[in-house]
């Protein structure tokens, strides 16, 4: 007996914790740390929790049609509540790469999976192998998979079109949604349902993972040369002759000198930083080991220092030169941890 027991719960909650590993091993850069993974996991199972809940109070208000619920209340209020944590990350430029994004969704998702076969142990207790392999590698990665599509469908648009807000996130929660209630219909067979969400999502994250780094390896490149030849520039004194130089100029009259000179000194070391970033990124990837700089914090603090003396009239001024992309963000705060 015990033996089936332990079967029971092997099936229902390992697929999706290895395909999470998965993700994470076939990563080349490896941006995604263990603790962010282990906060989108929680994260699933706060929404698991929540909407352990909501559903509750919605089949006993529909308890003479649920499916109406299960296929179309269900997948809306779930991928809300999942969304909720992968919509802060990428607002909040905690990640900024598809890969990134498609693993911490879908840890958001197994987490949230985790939580509900965990329930499900109890009230389907008894029911065969069947039941169980469905559970766990169909629903269980299927809660995972349009999580993930739907984070990095909002990096994808953020990226390529430059949508933010809710332009940038409606419509990979409105598919995720779309692809959960899609699943809770029951228009495959039972052998289809726990084979779809494998297969498909294997072949989708192929897909992602090769585009996600082709767009990463060109941004590494093209990015690092500017920030250096930047950073040359104003070494060399060539700077005023840029139109970021110009631009800085014509504010003489706007700020007295001892203020544009921190302007200055606050763009150069941000270049600087932001050349550093890049140059651990692509070291990283060729599998190389970051030795820790015993200088970074002192110069996050002159930045720091620097934003304070610039003030925040300057800082909207000076904020024109700066990259404030969702990857320049991202890239910051990721060297500001390490």
């Amino acid at each position: 007996m015990w033996i089936d027991e332990a079967l029971r719960c092997a099936v229902a909650l390992l697929p999706v914790l290895l395909f999470l590993a998965a993700l994470r091993v076939f990563d080349s850069y490896k941006l995604v740390s263990l603790p962010t993974v282990g906060s989108a996991l929680a994260a699933g199972a706060v929404a698991a929790a929540i909407c352990y809940g909501i559903n509750t109070v919605a089949f006993r208000q529909l308890h003479a049609n649920p499916e109406l619920y299960i296929h179309f209340g269900a997948p809306v209020v779930e991928e809300l509540a999942k969304g909720a944590f992968w919509v802060f990350l990428i607002a909040a430029a905690r990640v900024a790469f598809m890969v990134d994004s498609a693993i911490c969704g879908f840890a958001i998702g197994a987490g949230f999976a985790l939580v509900e076969n965990v329930t499900y142990l109890e009230v389907l207790k008894g029911r065969g192998l069947g039941v169980w392999l469905l559970r766990g590698f169909g629903t269980a990665v299927m809660h995972g998979g349009v999580a993930a599509i739907g984070a990095f469908i909002s990096v994808y648009l953020s990226e390529s079109r430059q949508w933010r807000g809710i332009r940038q996130f409606a419509p990979g929660l409105l598919l995720a949604m779309l692809l959960h209630s899609f699943f809770n219909q029951g228009m495959l067979s039972p052998a289809g349902l726990t084979a779809a969400p494998v297969v498909g999502l294997t072949v989708i994250f192929m897909v992602v993972f090769y585009f996600s780094e082709q767009s990463l390896s060109r941004w590494l490149g093209g990015k690092l040369d500017q920030d250096i030849d930047m950073i040359a520039m104003i070494a060399s004194g060539e700077f005023k002759q840029t139109r970021q130089g110009a631009y800085l100029m014509s504010l003489n009259g706007a700020f007295p000198p001892e203020v544009r000179g921190d302007m200055l000194t606050f763009l150069h070391l941000t270049l600087e930083l932001s050349a550093r970033a890049k140059g651990d990124l692509m070291r990283r990837e060729a599998g190389l080991e970051v030795p820790p700089d015993p200088d970074l914090e002192s110069r996050f603090k002159e930045l720091r220092y620097l934003e304070k003396s610039i003030g925040p009239t300057g800082m909207l001024a000076v904020r024109p030169l700066l990259s404030q992309t969702p990857r320049d963000l991202w890239e910051m705060q990721h060297l500001g941890r390490h």
